[in-house]
């Protein structure tokens, strides 16, 4: 009776909760099952967060894929590159006529250290399948944005690529 309590009443509480013969034990042992579910689960999709925007490693001359916000260190060469954003993509969707074949912009930032970072506006025109070609830092950039987009059907941000190939 530290608390005022007697043995019936806590008796009569458990087994008003239904509480009886190990059934708190197996209450608390679900509580903690759900409770590892639910902290595994959480974990995972940190993980997986983690992946999409993690920085992959390339080398001068070696094609590499970048989606946006995503980093790629350029081995040997102590540089990153980061595709930033799709800053335009009016480019003229297949099995459409227009009057102009439109282009896709993208910025993408150089870092080296010491230096300042630099972004660079590099920008393909529609309605080829060539990548298109810019300088930047005495660097050979070789570009090519995807997915091309189609009649009637924006492409959603998530799913733009830019494919480099960067050359000295």
């Amino acid at each position: 009776m530290a608390l005022g309590l007697s043995v019936a009443a806590v008796d009569a509480a458990v087994a008003i909760a239904g509480l009886q013969e190990g059934g708190a034990q197996e209450v608390l042992g679900k509580r903690f099952r759900i409770a590892l579910c639910v902290l595994t689960a959480a974990l995972a999709a940190a993980l997986l967060a983690g992946c999409s925007s993690g920085t992959l490693e390339a080398s001068l001359g070696e094609e590499f894929s970048l989606a946006i916000g995503q980093t790629a260190s350029i081995t040997g060469e102590d540089m990153e590159v980061t595709f930033l954003d799709v800053i335009e993509d009016s480019r003229c969707p297949k099995d459409v006529v227009c009057v102009w074949e439109g282009r896709v912009t993208c910025s993408v930032e150089f870092r080296q250290p010491g230096q300042a970072s630099k972004t660079a506006m590099l920008t393909q025109q529609g309605l080829t399948d060539e990548a298109a070609v810019e300088t930047f830092q005495g660097y050979r950039i070789a570009f090519q944005v995807n997915p091309y987009p189609e009649e009637a059907a924006p492409v959603p941000r998530d799913e733009y690529r830019l494919v480099l190939t960067i050359t000295s």
